[in-house]
C-alpha cells in the first residue's frame, strides 16, 4: 500500500514538473458558489504538490539531524562545507504577488520548480548520508549500541528499527511494514555497515515525501473532498506555525489519533501558536505583508555626498537594515504574548530597539529583549506608520510616493493602476530649494493624467509622515543639500493632507496618528489582513466567491478585537485548513 503511495508521489512529482513548464500549475478555476458560509466547507483549489520553501528545508534538515544526533553533533554536520554550500544553493524563493499586482506577495506562494531544487536536495542527501554513515560515533548515535557492539545477531533488527525511526522524522509520518521493506530492500550491504546507513539516509532525504507535502487524505473517504490524515494534519500545522517538521508531542498526537478529535486538535493548535518556535513564521508573515524586505541596505550609501551630509553622526552598518526590520517582528511577538490585537500592531507605542544605533534613532533606551520595552518619547511617533521600518528608505530622500503606495496597496489592499503612457512627458524645472513634498507635487500633480491617482490615492498618505526624515528621525524642517552635499537651505515641512482612506472621505489630517485612526475606522485594514493571511496560509490568491467564508471569518475575528494570537490561530481551526480537494 505504501509502495503504491510512494510510486504515486513520484508520478505527482513528474506531473508537477511538466505543468510547471507550461506556466500554469492549477488550471482554470471552477465556477464558485455564492459567497458566505457554505453548507459544505469549501476547500481552496490547491496545487497538486507544495514543496518545502528554502527556509523550511533548512529548518527541516537541522531538526532531523538535531533529533537524531543531538545538537552538538548536528552542528558539526551542518557546518560541513558541502552541506552548508548545498543548503545555501537551494534556489531562493521569490515573492509571488497575486495576478494583476506587481508588488507584494509571499515567498510561500512561489511553487516554481527548477532543476536546482532537485539537484540540491539530491546532492545534500548524498552528502549527509555520507557524513552520518562513515562516522562510527554518528552511526552509534543514529542506530544505538547495536551498531557498534560485537554481536551481529541483532544487526538486522538494528537497521530495521533505524529505518522506522529516521523515516518517522524525514517523511513526517509513521512507516508501516511495506515502507520499511522498501527501504530495507535498497540495502544490499551488511545491515549496520557505513554504506548501509548512508544509503538509507540518502534515500529518505531525497524522497518526494521529504521535499514535498505529499497528502492523500483519509483512506476511507468518499468523493474528492476529504479530511487529511493525522500525520498530514500534523505536518500542515507544524510547517504553518513553526516552518519545520512536527515535534514529538505533535507526532504522538497524530500517532494516537488524538489530533483527529476536536479537543485534541485545538489543544495542539494552541500549543503551537503559543510556542516560541512560532516567532519565525509570525515575523515572516508580517514582514512580507508590510514589504519590509523592500528596504534598501544603508551601508552601501556611505560615501555618497548627499547621504553623508544628511546622516550626520549616524553611521549605518551591514546589520542596520536587519535590525530595523527585526523591530517589527519583535513588536508582533510581544503583542501575541500579551494578548494584543491586530489593531495594536498599528497603534502600539513601545520601542523594541535591541541595538544602540536603533535606540539612538528613536531617542529611547536600548531594549534588552526581555524586560518591559520603553515607550516612544516623541508624541508624534504614534505607531506602525512612524516606526523606522516604515519611514526609512536607505537614502536621503523620504520617497513619499512609495510610502503612500505601500499604505494604500499593502495595508489597505487598494489597487493602483500602472502609470499612464504620458507620465513624466513634460520637463519640469525644479529648484534645489524645494522640499521633497514640493518636488513630488510638481512632478505628479500638475501634468498629464498623473494627478488622478497621485493627488488623491498616493501622495497624501506619504506626505503625512514628512515630519520624519529618511532615517526615521523626527524633524520639523527639512535640510536641503546640493549634489556635493553642501547645505543650501532649510524649510519647514508640511504634513497637512486629505488622505481619502475610503472613497468620498474628504476629512483632512496632519499627523500619522490621525491617518491611523481613519484606517482603523474604515475596517479596510482588517479586511486586508484577512486577504493577506489567507494568501500566506494557503499559498495562493483568494477568490471572493469560493473563499468568502474564510475571509469573512478572519476579518470578523480581527474586527471584534480578539487577541492577535487567537486570530492568527483561527485559520487552522477552519475546516478548509484540515481538508483537501482531490479534484
Amino acid at each position: 500500500m505504501r509502495r503504491l503511495r510512494f510510486a504515486r508521489a513520484l508520478v505527482m512529482v513528474s506531473a508537477t514538473l511538466l505543468s510547471a513548464c507550461k506556466g500554469d500549475i492549477t488550471g482554470p478555476p471552477s465556477q464558485p458558489p455564492p459567497p458566505g458560509e457554505p453548507p459544505q466547507p469549501v476547500v481552496p483549489e490547491e496545487l497538486p504538490l507544495r514543496r518545502l520553501s528554502a527556509v523550511q528545508l533548512q529548518n527541516t534538515v537541522r531538526d532531523v539531524l538535531t533529533r537524531t544526533l543531538g545538537a552538538p553533533e548536528a552542528q558539526v554536520v551542518l557546518q560541513d562545507g558541502t552541506v552548508a554550500s548545498q543548503l545555501q544553493s537551494y534556489p531562493r524563493d521569490l515573492r509571488v504577488s497575486i495576478p494583476g499586482e506587481s508588488h507584494g506577495g509571499f515567498f510561500r506562494m512561489d511553487q516554481g520548480m527548477q532543476q536546482g531544487h532537485i539537484d540540491t536536495v539530491y546532492s545534500l542527501g548524498l552528502r549527509v548520508g555520507e557524513l552520518l554513515g562513515s562516522n562510527t560515533s554518528r552511526r552509534g548515535l543514529l542506530l544505538g549500541p547495536c551498531a557498534t557492539d560485537a554481536s551481529t545477531a541483532n544487526d538486522e533488527t538494528c537497521l530495521v528499527d533505524f529505518i522506522s525511526r529516521f523515516g518517522r522524522l524525514a517523511l513526517r509520518r509513521s512507516l508501516d511494514a511495506d515502507d520499511v521493506a522498501f527501504y530495507r530492500e535498497a540495502v544490499s550491504e551488511p545491515p549496520v555497515s557505513p554504506l548501509a546507513v548512508q544509503k538509507v539516509v540518502a534515500l529518505m532525504l531525497t524522497a518526494p515525501e521529504f521535499l514535498y507535502f505529499v497528502e492523500h487524505g483519509q483512506p476511507d473517504a468518499e468523493g474528492t473532498l476529504t479530511r487529511l490524515t493525522a500525520h498530514e494534519l500534523a505536518a500542515r500545522l507544524s510547517y504553518h506555525f513553526w516552518q519545520t517538521l512536527p515535534d514529538e508531542l505533535l507526532t504522538e498526537a497524530a500517532d494516537s489519533g488524538a489530533l483527529l478529535t476536536d479537543a485534541g486538535y485545538r489543544q495542539q493548535v494552541e500549543r503551537l501558536m503559543g510556542d516560541a518556535r512560532a516567532h519565525q513564521a509570525l515575523g515572516e508573515f508580517f514582514s512580507q505583508w508590510f514589504r519590509l524586505d523592500d528596504l534598501e541596505e544603508f551601508d552601501t550609501r556611505v560615501g555618497d555626498p548627499i547621504f553623508d551630509a544628511f546622516r550626520g553622526d549616524f553611521t549605518p552598518t551591514r546589520d542596520t537594515r536587519e535590525r530595523i526590520n527585526g523591530e517589527v517582528a519583535d513588536l508582533v511577538t510581544w503583542l501575541v504574548s500579551r494578548d494584543g490585537t491586530l489593531q495594536d500592531v498599528l497603534t502600539d507605542r513601545h520601542a523594541f530597539a535591541r541595538s544602540d544605533e536603533l535606540a539612538a534613532l528613536y531617542g529611547v533606551p536600548r531594549w534588552d529583549g526581555a524586560s518591559q520595552p520603553p515607550t516612544f518619547s516623541e508624541p508624534q511617533r504614534s505607531g506602525l506608520l512612524t516606526r523606522i521600518a516604515f519611514l526609512a528608505t536607505g537614502s536621503a530622500n523620504t520617497r513619499p510616493i512609495i510610502k503612500g503606495y505601500r499604505i494604500r496597496n499593502a495595508l489597505l489592499c487598494g489597487s493602483i493602476p500602472p502609470p499612464p503612457a504620458d507620465a513624466m512627458m513634460t520637463r519640469v524645472e525644479l529648484s534645489p530649494e524645494l522640499t521633497t513634498r514640493e518636488v513630488v507635487e510638481r512632478l505628479t500633480e500638475t501634468q498629464g493624467s498623473c494627478p488622478s491617482c497621485h493627488r488623491t490615492r498616493l501622495n497624501p498618505l506619504g506626505f503625512v509622515t514628512e515630519n520624519f526624515d529618511a532615517l526615521g528621525r523626527f524633524r520639523s524642517t527639512q535640510r536641503l543639500f546640493d549634489t556635493t552635499g553642501q547645505l543650501v537651505g532649510e524649510r519647514p515641512v508640511r504634513t497637512d493632507t486629505v488622505p481619502t482612506v475610503v472613497p468620498g472621505d474628504t476629512r483632512s489630517v496632519s499627523s500619522a496618528a490621525e491617518v491611523t485612526q481613519l484606517i482603523l475606522d474604515s475596517g479596510q485594514f482588517e479586511e486586508c489582513f484577512a486577504r493577506q493571511y489567507f494568501r500566506y496560509t494557503f499559498a495562493r490568491p483568494e477568490s471572493d466567491a469560493s473563499d468568502g467564508a474564510v475571509l469573512e471569518a478572519l476579518s470578523t475575528a480581527a474586527r471584534s478585537r480578539q487577541s492577535l494570537r487567537a486570530v492568527l490561530a483561527s485559520v487552522a481551526l477552519r475546516p478548509e485548513f484540515q481538508r483537501k480537494d482531490f479534484r
